[in-house]
C-alpha cells in the first residue's frame, strides 16, 4: 500500500509541475471562441470548472488500529468499535489539459480506532483538512479520448493540512489515557477518482483517498507509548511531527461524490451511426472528458483535378516586370519612368523626369502653385546610416520648400540584402531616422509633423541585388514629396 500510494503521488506531482511547460494552444482558427490563453491546445473554448461533494465513511491507519484491512465493528469487554465513522466535504475542480488538471479540497470527519496487544486502549476524535492536489486523467492517458468516453478514472496527490482534536482511552474501562489537544500538520493526499458522466451538468463518481500525516499523534498515540497511566498532557506539550517508533499516521475514506460541471451551454456528445458526432459551435464540452484535438476537423483531401481548377480560378494576371524594377534609383518604377536613365542623385517628378530643383523651387515659390509629386533618393554606403555630402544640398532644399510651401514628406528606408531581415529592418530604420534629424536638425525644418516615415529593410529591391551597382541602389532612402 505504502508503495502504491507513493508511486500514485510522485506522478501526479510530477504531472502537475510539467503542466506550463504543455501547455501549447494552437494557432487561431476561425472560430469566435478560440482562447489565445487557454492551458490546452485545440481550436476551439470548452468548459473546465466543477465543483464536487462527496460524502462516505472514514478509516484510520496507525497505532490505535487492530487489523490491517478490516475494522472492529462491535464494542465488547477488550474491544472497541473503530467501524461507523463518517466525513464529508467539498472539491473545486479546474482540468488543464485533457490529460491533467488540478482540485482544491475541504473536508471535516471524525476517526476512531483502537489496540488490544501492548497499548491496551482506543480513541477517538475529529479532523478538518484543506489539500491541493494534481490530477492525472488515468483512462485518458491508456486509453486515450474515446474509449470508456462517459467514465473518468483520475489518480491525483498533493499537499495540504490537517486540523485535529483526539482522545485516547484505556479499554478497559474507559479512563482517558492522553489527549492531543487542537493540534495541526502537514498532510499528503494520494487518491483515486471514478466519475461516470450522467449529463451535461452531472456526474456521478466514487472518491478513494489516503491521507499520509507527517505526524504520530492522530490517535492521541506515539509508537512505543505503552504506559496506561493516565497523563493527559503527555502529547499537548509535545510539537507536532513528533514520531514514534512506528511509521507515521494516516486516515483516509471512500466516499460517494456528485460532481456539478459550471459554464456556459454545456454540451454531452452524443453517439450517431457508432461514431462519436461532436457539434462545438452548439455551445461547450467539458474537458474532463473531451480531448480538444477531436473537435479538429479534418481538412478536405482535394483530387489533382480540383486542385488544378482552384489554382486557375484563383491564379492572378501576371505582373508586368517593370513594375518591380527601378534601373536608375530614382523611385519611380520603370514602368512608369520616362527618363529611365536618370543620374544618381536626380531630383525627378512622378513620371521620373529629371527636375531642376532650384526652378522648381522658384517657380513654385513665385506663382503659389501647390506641391507636386517629386521623387529623390539619398544612398548610404554599406552597413551606414551617415548622409553623404552631395545629399545634403538635396535635403536642405526639401526643408526650404517645405517651410514655405507647406508640402509634405514621405520617407522609406531600405536596405540591401547581405544581412538577416531583422538585421535591415533596423538598418533601414536608422537610415530613415538619420534623415528625418539632418531635416530637423541641420537643414531646419519647422514642422516635423510634415514627415511620415516608413522602413521596408531588404524586401523591396529596385536593382539587381547580384551586383555591386545594383546593392548600391538599393542602400536608399526614398523621398517623396507630397501636397
Amino acid at each position: 500500500m505504502k508503495k502504491v500510494s507513493q508511486l500514485i503521488y510522485s506522478f501526479a506531482l510530477g504531472a502537475l509541475v510539467a503542466l506550463p511547460s504543455i501547455a501549447q494552444p494552437l494557432e487561431q482558427p476561425n472560430s469566435p471562441d478560440y482562447n489565445p490563453k487557454a492551458s490546452y491546445d485545440g481550436p476551439y473554448k470548452l468548459n473546465t470548472w466543477s465543483i464536487s461533494a462527496h460524502f462516505g465513511p472514514s478509516m484510520f491507519f496507525g497505532d490505535l488500529r487492530e487489523y490491517d484491512f478490516w475494522p472492529v465493528t462491535k464494542t465488547s469487554l477488550d474491544r472497541h468499535k473503530e467501524s461507523g465513522t463518517i466525513q464529508g466535504g467539498i472539491s473545486i475542480n479546474k482540468q488543464l489539459s485533457y490529460l491533467f488538471g488540478a482540485r482544491l479540497d475541504g473536508s471535516i470527519g471524525n476517526l476512531r480506532g483502537m489496540k488490544s496487544r501492548n497499548y491496551g486502549r482506543y480513541f477517538e476524535g475529529n479532523y478538518g483538512d484543506v489539500s491541493l492536489s494534481g490530477t492525472v486523467n488515468l483512462k485518458g492517458l491508456l486509453l486515450g479520448p474515446n474509449k470508456m468516453k462517459r467514465w473518468k478514472v483520475d489518480v491525483y496527490a498533493g499537499v495540504g493540512r490537517v486540523f485535529y482534536d483526539a482522545t485516547a482511552y484505556s479499554l478497559t474501562g474507559g479512563v482517558p489515557l492522553r489527549e492531543t489537544g487542537k493540534k495541526n500538520d502537514w498532510v499528503i493526499p494520494t487518491g483515486l477518482n471514478i466519475n461516470y458522466e450522467l449529463t451535461s451538468r452531472l456526474d456521478l463518481g466514487l472518491d478513494f483517498r489516503l491521507n499520509h500525516v507527517n505526524s504520530d499523534y492522530l490517535d492521541a498515540t506515539y509508537g512505543g507509548d505503552y504506559d496506561l497511566t493516565p497523563d493527559l498532557n503527555a502529547i499537548k506539550n509535545q510539537k507536532t511531527s513528533r514520531k514514534g517508533n512506528s511509521e507515521l499516521d494516516k486516515y483516509g475514506y471512500g466516499a460517494i461524490q456528485l460532481t456539478y460541471k459550471l459554464g456556459k451551454k454545456p454540451l454531452k456528445v452524443k453517439k450517431v451511426d457508432g461514431k462519436w458526432d461532436y457539434k462545438p459551435e452548439d455551445g461547450y464540452y467539458n474537458l474532463r472528458y473531451t480531448d480538444p484535438k477531436v473537435l479538429l476537423k479534418a481538412p478536405k483531401i482535394l483530387t489533382l483535378e480540383e486542385m488544378d481548377s482552384v489554382a486557375k480560378a484563383n491564379r492572378p494576371k501576371d505582373i508586368d516586370p517593370r513594375l518591380l524594377l527601378d534601373t536608375d534609383g530614382d523611385g519611380v518604377s520603370d514602368f512608369f519612368d520616362k527618363e529611365p536613365n536618370s543620374p544618381a542623385g536626380a531630383i525627378v517628378d512622378g513620371s521620373g523626369r529629371v527636375l531642376d530643383f532650384d526652378t522648381y523651387v522658384k517657380n513654385a515659390l513665385a506663382t503659389g502653385a501647390a506641391c507636386s509629386e517629386i521623387f529623390a533618393n539619398v544612398q548610404f554606403e554599406t552597413d551606414k546610416n551617415v548622409i553623404k555630402p552631395e545629399f545634403q544640398e538635396i535635403l536642405k532644399n526639401v526643408a526650404q520648400l517645405m517651410n514655405k510651401n507647406g508640402c509634405r514628406l514621405q520617407l522609406a528606408g531600405h536596405a540591401d540584402r547581405r544581412a538577416t531581415d531583422r538585421y535591415n529592418m533596423a538598418l533601414s530604420r536608422r537610415r530613415v531616422d538619420a534623415v528625418k534629424n539632418f531635416l530637423i536638425n541641420e537643414a531646419g525644418l519647422s514642422d516635423p509633423s510634415k514627415v511620415i516615415v516608413d522602413y521596408f529593410g531588404a524586401f523591396k529591391p529596385i536593382a539587381d541585388s547580384a551586383t555591386k551597382a545594383g546593392l548600391q541602389k538599393n542602400r536608399r532612402v526614398e523621398l517623396k514629396l507630397l501636397p
